[in-house]
């Protein structure tokens, strides 16, 4: 299962509702993979979580989530 990714964006464009919220998002993480994901208050770390399980809709550029 070495380098199997199990998430994976690239040029990824995501809003709430008509706002912009993150644009070209690219990256990808790796099966066992530790990742932390901090900033600022406002900077789109709840909107790109929501985006990863489903709950904002995708706006542009790709992704996929194994599982």
């Amino acid at each position: 299962m070495q380098d199997e990714k199990v998430i994976h964006f690239t040029h990824a464009g995501i809003y709430q509702g008509k706002t912009p919220v993150l644009s070209d998002v690219n990256f990808e993480i790796d099966h066992g993979e530790f990742v932390y994901l901090i900033g600022k208050t406002g900077t789109g770390k709840s909107s790109l979580l929501k985006t990863i399980y489903g709950d904002l809709p995708l706006q542009g550029g790709s992704a996929w989530v194994a599982g």
